[in-house]
């Protein structure tokens, strides 16, 4: 009986203890939340000027002034040249959900980019099913309300603190698709059918598509991050994400030495 009383006396010990951890790892699952949602921040303001530790050009926009192609897989072929390549609002996305349960080793996250579009000039010659055609123009082309959502779970090493991701799923969806390719067809009402045609074959695709990405990113995503993040911590991978911003040095998010940041000034367009 008395050992009954023991424990009577015992459990609003126990359940305070209980709920002063469960506030202790909500508050460690907000701090290093919030430290990889600034890393993320940083990394978007550090866009037009790239990141040339890294050897990154400027990605906003992306300006790729010459490119050869030269695609043959058997059933397509595809020869040709692109100019002028500009590609704009790869910066221009919200930060929907950041969540980290650093218990649990997981994570979600949701992404908006509202407006993502290119704008080059081409010349191809393409062979598709025997069919030959080439074609050259100026090509726009757009996505709107561009959805990146999904989870993912990591481990991280006892010694040293490297991190490892081990899923990830990854789900996307978009809003809208407008495609202006010129030089499809030489007769204009032609032309814009066959936009059309694109416009709805690469909406379908995408909204389609989305529960299938998810094998894609873990079949070849996973492999390629663990390869390329190597035996980085969390701190190691919130600096080169906020372009030297700085990070945490542990999982529970103890905040490293600030490094003082250069402003990005871009890069004047041409």
């Amino acid at each position: 009986m008395k050992y009954l009383l023991v424990v009577l006396a015992l459990m609003p010990l126990a359940l305070a203890s209980q709920e002063v951890l469960e506030v202790a790892f909500a508050a460690q699952d907000r701090s290093i939340s919030s430290q990889i949602v600034d890393a993320i921040e940083a990394a978007k303001e550090q866009m037009p000027c790239g990141f040339p530790s890294m050897g990154i050009p400027p990605l906003a926009p992306l300006k790729i002034s010459h490119q050869e192609l030269n695609i043959d897989s058997g059933s397509l072929m595809a020869v040709g040249t692109i100019d002028n390549f500009r590609l704009y609002g790869l910066n221009d996305f919200d930060i929907l959900q950041f969540r980290i349960q650093a218990l649990l080793r997981k994570g979600t996250f949701e992404f908006n980019w509202n407006h993502v579009y290119l704008d080059t000039d081409y010349a191809l010659t393409t062979r598709v099913s025997g069919v030959k055609m080439t074609r050259s123009g100026n090509a726009k082309f757009a996505l709107k309300n561009l959805r990146i959502w999904g989870n993912f779970k990591y481990s991280m090493g006892l010694l040293g603190g490297a991190i490892k991701l081990n899923n990830f799923d990854l789900y996307i969806s978009v809003g809208e698709v407008i495609s202006d390719i010129g030089g499809l067809s030489k007769i204009g009402i032609i032309n814009r059918k066959l936009n059309q045609v694109i416009e709805e074959w690469v909406y379908l695709a995408i909204n389609d598509n989305t529960d299938y990405i998810p094998e894609l990113t873990n079949g070849y995503l996973v492999p390629a991050v663990n390869n390329m993040i190597g035996d980085m911590t969390l701190s190691d991978i919130l600096g080169m994400i906020g372009g030297g911003s700085g990070g945490s040095n542990n999982e529970g998010g103890q905040a490293s030495e600030p490094v003082e940041k250069v402003p990005c000034v871009p890069p004047e367009d041409d």
